[in-house]
């Protein structure tokens, strides 16, 4: 189990704001049991976290029309958008009510706007993404071995590929949340990933305890020079643990 894990506190990999919430971590053996709830404060119970689910902008064309739709799942609609700090090139405008990026781009250069959404709560949510102009995904992960229960053992791996221009700082964890709110984790890994390259099969297999899980892969790349994240999930749900 790695050192990290061994820390009373670390940083929820769960929030997509750039805030960052800490939360609480106990170690026992090969499993790690720890509190989400202030990463998943922005989660209803039976819903899903308020977050922005759009990845990436479309490549813009120069002199062709552009549209880009953004879109939020979870909290309370109505969602009111803004676009903090980056412009957008000439040509482009950012439609808040819409949240739509349209315009006629007048160059095809990569460009990145970092975007925010509140929704209708009270206090208000707030999520906060970097969003990059690409033809792909900056950064994908996907099951390589589809998650699958056998005895009490929850098995499966994944892989994470960096469709950047850049080389990422990756993380990488893979934890099993069942009905109550406990967190396991399964997997961790922190590694520099290198432009257009994808990791080998990150693996994980682990006992759990009787009950119900929803599985998360999550993936965050950094780029430290540019200030930027990129984040990537996959989810599974009703993953039971049926016997001992």
């Amino acid at each position: 189990m790695p050192e990290f894990f061994r820390s009373v506190l670390f940083r929820s990999f769960y929030s997509q704001s750039m805030r960052r919430p800490w939360i609480a971590i106990l170690c026992v053996g090969s499993i790690c049991i720890f509190s989400l709830l202030p990463a998943l404060a922005q989660a209803p119970a039976g819903g899903r976290a308020f977050q922005i689910v759009t990845s990436n902008l479309p490549a813009p064309e120069a002199g062709m029309e552009y549209k880009a739709e953004l879109k939020a799942v979870g909290g309370k609609p109505p969602y009111r958008w803004t676009a903090l700090e980056q412009k957008l090139p000439a040509g482009l405008a950012f439609d808040s009510t819409g949240a739509t990026i349209y315009g006629t781009p007048q160059s095809a250069d990569q460009f990145s706007v970092l975007v925010q959404v509140s929704d209708s709560s009270e206090p208000p949510l707030t999520n906060t993404r970097l969003l990059v102009s690409s033809a792909g995904p900056l950064l994908a992960i996907r099951w390589t071995d589809r998650p699958h229960i056998s005895l009490d053992h929850l098995a499966g791996a994944v892989r994470v590929k960096n469709g950047s221009k850049d080389k990422i700082e990756l993380t990488v964890i893979v934890v099993a949340v069942n009905e109550i709110g406990k967190a396991f984790a399964l997997r961790y890994e922190h590694l520099a990933l290198p432009k257009g390259a994808e990791t080998p099969d990150l693996k994980f297999d682990s006992s759990l305890p009787l009950g119900q899980y929803t599985l998360h892969a999550d993936a965050v790349g950094e780029v430290p020079a540019k200030n930027a994240i990129y984040r990537d999930r996959r989810q599974l749900e009703r993953l039971t643990v049926e016997s001992q």
